[in-house]
C-alpha cells in the first residue's frame, strides 16, 4: 500500500520480485497515477482498485480486504501474503526471506495484544481502550469537533456510547503482518458473514491496527491459533510510546537495522535519506542499488 514516493515503491517491488512472487498494488486515490508508471515495467504485479486511504481511517483496510480477496481467485499458488507499506524495505535476502518463512513452525506473524494494554499504551492513550469505546470520524476540523461532541454525550448517555460487535474483546496491534492462505480465507469469512463488524470499524481510529486482530484474537478456532506467532517481522523504533509514527531512518541507523533478525524495516523516505537503503543494498542485499 502506498500514496507517496513512486521510485521509492518501484525499488521495493524490485528487491523482492525474485520470480516466485506476486505483487497486489493499491495506490491511494488521491495519489498522482501517473507518477507510479514505472512500475508498469515489472512483472508479477496486478493493481487494486484504488481507495481513499487515509491515515486514521478506515479506508486503508478497504484495500487490505481487496488484496486478500484477489489471492483467493489468483492463477498463483500462494503460500504466504507478506503485508507491506510503499516505506518498508527487506533487510534479509530473498533467499533468507523464502527461507525463514518456509521453515518457520509459525505461518501467521500477526502482533496483537488484548486492550487494555497499559504498558504498551499509557496515560492519556487508556491501554488502548479508546480504540475500541471512542468514536473517530478523522482529523479534519469539523471531524474532530464532531468527534468530540458525540465522545462527550456517549459519556454522560447510554444510548450513544459504542457497542462492540458480537461482544467481542478489543485486540490491537501493528498493521504490518504476514499471513497463510487459510487465515486470509477465515478474515474473509468472518467479514462477509459479519457485515456489522466493518460498519463498527468505520469510526475506529487507525482501524488497520484493530480490524484483523479483533477477527484474529476472537477466534475459537484452535489450529488457527495454533500456526501463529504473536509477533511482528517488521524493525521498527518508537521513540516514545505516545509516537503515532515510527522514526524515520536515516542511515545513522544502519547499526540497529543490521543486527536486528526482523525480515523487513520501517520507516523510510528516500526522499529525505536514500543513503539508508543504498547501504542496506551493498552491505545486507549484497545488491547495486541501481542493480534490479
Amino acid at each position: 500500500m502506498a500514496h507517496k514516493n513512486p521510485r521509492q515503491l518501484f525499488r521495493l517491488v524490485t528487491r523482492l520480485n525474485d520470480g516466485s512472487s506476486h505483487f497486489f498494488i493499491h495506490i491511494d486515490s488521491k495519489a498522482d497515477l501517473s507518477t507510479f508508471e514505472e512500475l508498469n515495467n515489472l512483472d508479477n504485479l496486478t493493481y487494486l482498485q484504488r481507495y481513499n486511504a487515509r491515515w486514521g481511517r478506515y479506508g486503508i483496510v478497504m484495500p487490505l480486504l481487496a488484496g486478500l480477496k484477489k489471492t483467493q481467485t489468483h492463477d498463483f499458488v500462494f503460500d504466504r501474503i507478506i503485508v507491506l507499506s510503499g516505506q518498508d524495505y527487506p533487510i534479509k535476502s530473498n533467499k533468507t526471506i523464502n527461507k525463514v518463512l518456509s521453515e518457520s513452525p509459525s505461518s501467521i506473524y500477526i502482533d496483537f495484544t488484548p486492550l487494555p494494554d497499559f504498558e504498551r499504551w499509557p496515560g492519556a492513550d487508556r491501554g488502548g481502550l479508546y480504540r475500541i469505546d471512542k468514536y473517530y470520524f478523522g482529523d479534519r476540523w469539523h471531524e474532530r469537533i464532531s468527534s468530540r461532541a458525540l465522545n462527550l454525550m456517549a459519556s454522560y448517555v447510554k444510548v450513544f456510547r459504542r457497542k462492540k460487535p458480537l461482544q467481542m474483546i478489543g485486540y490491537a496491534g501493528s498493521a504490518w503482518m504476514v499471513l497463510d492462505m487459510e487465515a486470509a480465507k477465515y478474515i474473509l469469512n468472518f467479514h462477509e458473514n459479519h457485515p456489522e463488524y466493518l460498519k463498527f470499524h468505520k469510526d475506529t481510529f487507525v482501524a488497520d491496527e484493530v480490524f484483523i486482530h479483533m477477527i484474529i484474537g476472537n477466534s475459537k478456532n484452535e489450529t488457527l491459533h495454533s500456526r501463529i506467532s504473536n509477533a511482528n517481522q517488521h524493525f521498527m523504533i518508537w521513540e516514545t510510546p505516545e509516537s503515532a509514527h515510527p522514526k524515520l531512518f536515516s542511515i545513522a541507523d544502519f547499526e540497529k537495522i543490521a543486527v536486528s533478525k526482523h525480515l523487513f524495516a520501517r520507516k523510510f523516505d528516500d526522499t529525505i535519506d536514500s543513503l539508508i537503503l543504498d547501504k542496506i543494498d551493498s552491505d545486507l542485499l549484497r545488491k547495486s542499488s541501481i542493480d534490479p
